[in-house]
């Protein structure tokens, strides 16, 4: 008798069904579970009737894409759709516009990328900002990066060995097309699986697109320049560089390269539920709240020739954090790999000799050596390059020894004081809540190929919780201002505001805060 009024209690209360109630009563238990350590506490949840399923879309226009070309994929309707399982999957093929140059693949796929967009119902929900691909390199520089296949994302630079096909590129002379990177057939594709924005960062990561407008994605692809341009011999293999700009793989190729893709999809995943405990769950927050929230991040871009100082204006109701990427002076011309400092750059050879009874074998064999030692410190025995585009240096200006860095906000000063190279580190990697712990980089490292700067703004570890923590700068946009000290004028600046957006959706009507 007891139970029964507490059941219609609860059915009064909270206006719910049978099923409702069943799955209040199983999140209570799981709450009053929570009183022990989790090691000694006993409880699970079962989903009954979930189904999966995966679709692949082609894009509205088909055939083989170049640079600048704009890709746009229309999302599945009235399902509900994993965003982080999305995948583009694509063929590339390069060539250049000289006959003694020789084109490679730029490390890491979503180089391919200049802009990204998306839309709801013709609605802009996801920023198109500028210089996605920077951003990707910005972040996978400080190992602050997401992406977690190596298999299909192309994470370094090929020098005379594809590690994707494992054959050689072709050295003869007449084989022209062979000596260029390329991947045209469909068993040889590449893929773009990890996502900044809308698709990496929404939560739920999963949506029932029937409460949403149609969604579209917009990729606009990015320049020719992306993809590094070597010297090529006749019948001589790409050989090692012998100083950091000229030599082998260090010494750019004449002409320009271009690249092609095509055989483009999305594939995406669908999933399914026979129990309509979700359904009613969305009814009542709507008829609670009013809408649906989704918290994502979005960016906005600035991009300048830095001169000791570079003004910019964020407008946002939660200002999370700024990234600062410093480019190679010549990272936006035709340009050969850039070789990583450490690793391995002039050629090494060993020799070794054993005499039986009758003969005498002697094996000689180019090995590299490594720009730290001999053995190679810090894992840096092997070879490791990144295109000059993505390439992001110190810009400490000739004679001098320290440059500095602040921020100002609105007249305000952040940090309180000048930074050096070492305190913005410290100050970038504390500012920083998802990071590789395992990555290994030294500060040589940092000043010459991976010089990027994060600020913080919001609450460490905020992004966990969907919490919208930032600046609030909607009343008064925030005049900023990065000011440098002994930094060499005109340095490629790119600089990137990562905001918290919220989108509102109830009935297929969206509304998004910025």
């Amino acid at each position: 008798m007891e139970v029964q009024l507490v059941l219609d209690n609860l059915k009064i209360k909270l206006n719910l069904k049978i099923k409702s109630i069943f799955f209040y009563i199983v999140l209570l238990y799981k709450k009053m579970s929570t009183g022990l350590p989790p090691n000694v506490s006993y409880f699970m949840s079962r989903l009954m009737g979930v189904s999966t399923s995966h679709f692949k879309i082609f894009p509205q226009n088909s055939g083989a894409q170049s640079a600048n070309k704009i890709l746009r994929i229309e999302l599945p309707s009235n399902t509900l759709l994993s965003l982080k399982s999305c995948r583009l999957m694509f063929s590339v093929s390069t060539t250049s516009t000289s006959a003694v140059a020789q084109v490679r693949l730029p490390n890491d796929t979503r180089s391919f990328i200049d802009r990204m967009a998306i839309y709801m119902g013709g609605v802009l929900v996801q920023n198109s900002f500028s210089n996605y691909n920077t951003l990707v390199h910005a972040k996978k520089a400080l190992g602050a990066d997401r992406c977690t296949d190596t298999t299909l994302s192309h994470p370094e630079i090929c020098r005379t060995t594809s590690y994707h096909t494992g054959t050689a590129f072709d050295a003869g002379a007449t084989a022209v097309e062979g000596r260029h990177e390329s991947y045209s057939t469909l068993d040889q594709q590449l893929a773009i699986s990890d996502w900044e924005s809308f698709l990496g960062t929404a939560e739920p990561g999963i949506i029932d697109t029937g409460l949403f407008p149609q969604i579209t994605i917009e990729i606009t692809l990015a320049d020719n320049v992306i993809c590094p341009q070597c010297v090529w011999a006749a019948n001589q293999p790409l050989a090692l560089a012998t100083t950091a700009t000229t030599g082998g793989i260090g010494a750019v190729g004449a002409g320009t390269a271009s690249y092609t893709m095509d055989n483009i999809t999305m594939q995406v995943e669908v999933l399914g539920m026979a129990s309509s405990v979700l359904d009613e769950v969305v009814a009542q927050r709507i008829s609670q709240v009013g809408y649906l929230s989704i918290p994502f991040k979005n960016y906005f871009s600035f991009s300048s020739s830095h001169s000791a100082t570079s003004r910019f204006n964020v407008n946002s109701a939660s200002w999370d954090r700024l990234w600062v990427a410093w480019r190679d002076s010549t990272g936006g011309s035709v340009s050969a790999p850039v070789p990583v400092s450490g690793y391995k750059l002039a050629g090494a050879y060993t020799s070794a000799t054993s005499a039986g009874a009758s003969y005498t074998q002697i094996v000689t064999q180019d090995i590299g050596k490594p720009q730290y030692d001999s053995g190679g410190s810090l894992d840096t025995n092997k070879e490791k390059y990144v295109a000059r585009a993505f390439n992001f240096v110190e810009p400490l200006l000739s004679g001098q020894t320290v440059s500095n860095y602040q921020l100002q906000i609105n007249s305000a000063n952040y940090p309180a004081y000048k930074l050096t190279v070492p305190e913005a580190y410290t100050l970038t990697m504390n500012s920083i809540d998802v990071y590789d712990k395992t990555r290994v980089m030294s500060l040589d490292q940092y000043r010459d190929n991976y010089f990027v700067q994060c600020y913080r703004f919001c609450l460490p570890e905020s992004d966990y919780s969907r919490n919208s923590s930032g600046l609030d700068t909607r009343a008064t946009s925030a005049q900023c201002a990065l000011v440098t000290e002994n930094v060499t004028n005109s340095t490629p600046c790119f600089i990137f505001a990562e905001v918290t957006s919220e989108l509102r959706v109830a009935n297929r009507a969206i509304e998004v805060i910025i």
